[in-house]
């Protein structure tokens, strides 16, 4: 049937009213914030990107100069390995003379062409046998490609005086 005469309706607890208020309050607050912090994330990745900009700018000048000197340090480097290098060839030289020397050969002058790898010798011994002996020792050397004897000499006294030349 028809109801004609209407009825009250029921009154909504006062707690349904304070979470319905609050949960209104709630998402305004969740949209007011999401575009507020987008925002915020916006500024803050553009400050950013200023900030990596000026620090590379910033380093460029100085990075530049900061590779330039570690190359000229570095060239130097290279300069001094090649000197050290030289060095010990040469040193290696005088260790191959040492080892090599007849005990009756006597060397009065020494030339050292580092760049040929050409040694000059010239000296004085006893007798042919020694210098023979003192050519095949330098011949059996390893280190040494070839041995040639440039003049030899006898003077007055029955020495034998000899010039040599060493192609390391």
């Amino acid at each position: 049937m028809v109801e004609i005469i209407p009825k009250k309706v029921a009154p909504l607890s006062r707690w349904v009213n304070i979470l319905f208020y609050f949960s209104l309050a709630l998402l305004v607050f969740c949209i007011a914030d999401f575009f507020i912090l987008g925002n915020s994330i916006k500024k803050s990745q553009k400050a950013l990107t200023n900030l990596e900009d000026s620090l590379l700018s910033g380093k460029t000048s100085e990075r530049i100069s900061l590779e330039k000197e570690i190359l000229k340090y570095q060239k130097k480097t290279e300069d001094f390995s090649k000197i050290i290098g030289g060095h010990l060839e040469t040193l290696k030289v005088f260790d191959l003379l040492q080892k090599n020397c007849h005990p009756k050969v006597w060397f009065s002058s020494f030339s050292l062409d580092s760049k040929e790898r050409q040694v000059d010798l010239s000296g004085e011994t006893q007798s042919f046998e020694s210098l023979g002996q003192q050519l095949l020792i330098f011949q059996g050397e390893d280190s040494v490609e070839s041995v040639n004897l440039e003049k030899v000499s006898i003077s007055k006294e029955g020495k034998i005086g000899f010039s040599l030349s060493l192609s390391l």
